[in-house]
């Protein structure tokens, strides 16, 4: 039977400071993987962005619009299916990743730029956007106490991450076995040609877009890809 498998984490420069890859060069080491498509979630605001945070807000946002945008036109020449997302930065430099968000939703809610996850669950839960935490275990000195952040304002966290130590993602294992009624996920956290093709999920069908991403995160219709 055939699968598809997804990048659930994606950083492309100059949306992301740390980023390694433009939006071409990330699109197509996904079509060289194998892989049938990919979320872009480049740190936002209050993140690692390499956008002017002082710019007015809608032009910040247009930065990763048309990040997004210059993914998807390449992806549709190569045949991958590219879909926006957001990687959050909350208090204490912890990190929320968004599914289902849409560069509108972004325009019109100004009062995301406050690192506050409760603020950005309540913004955009209503709206059908999912909030899985990225790397909630991940140890480095910029993080002020690794952990989940509370569970009234994430839907899951990720489990796998490439960019992680073997110890920290034994730890959000160890978390996952006892708390399957989260949506637990996998990314490659990929800044670099190296991780484009790590992680991810796996699917039986063909995600069409961003809703239909997150029905199928929700059934819990994917498996991850640990490696």
């Amino acid at each position: 039977m055939k699968t598809y498998k997804y990048q659930m984490h994606m950083h492309t420069y100059p949306c992301s400071l740390c980023g390694r890859m433009s939006p071409k060069e990330m699109v197509k080491g996904l079509a060289d993987g194998g892989y049938a498509g990919g979320v872009i979630t480049n740190h936002f605001v209050n993140g690692n962005t390499g956008i002017d945070t002082f710019l007015p807000w809608r032009e910040f946002v247009s930065a990763f619009e048309e990040d997004y945008l210059e993914c998807k036109r390449e992806g549709e020449k190569l045949g991958i299916d590219i879909f926006f997302g957001v990687e959050a930065c909350m208090e204490g430099f912890l990190e929320v990743l968004y599914y289902g968000i849409t560069p509108q939703m972004l325009y019109d809610s100004y009062c995301l730029r406050k690192p506050s996850a409760q603020i950005w669950y309540e913004t955009l839960s209503p709206k059908g956007v999912l909030a899985i935490q990225a790397h909630p275990f991940r140890i480095r000195n910029y993080i002020e106490k690794p952990g989940v952040l509370p569970t009234n304002f994430i839907d899951g966290i990720e489990v796998f991450n490439a960019g992680n130590v073997l110890r920290d993602n034994l730890t959000a294992e160890e978390y996952a076995r006892n708390h399957s009624e989260m949506i637990l996920i996998s990314g490659g956290d990929a800044h670099q040609a190296e991780t484009v093709c790590r992680g991810g999920i796996e699917t039986a069908e063909k995600i069409r877009d961003n809703k239909h991403l997150v029905e199928i995160l929700r059934a819990g219709r994917f498996n991850r890809i640990n490696e």
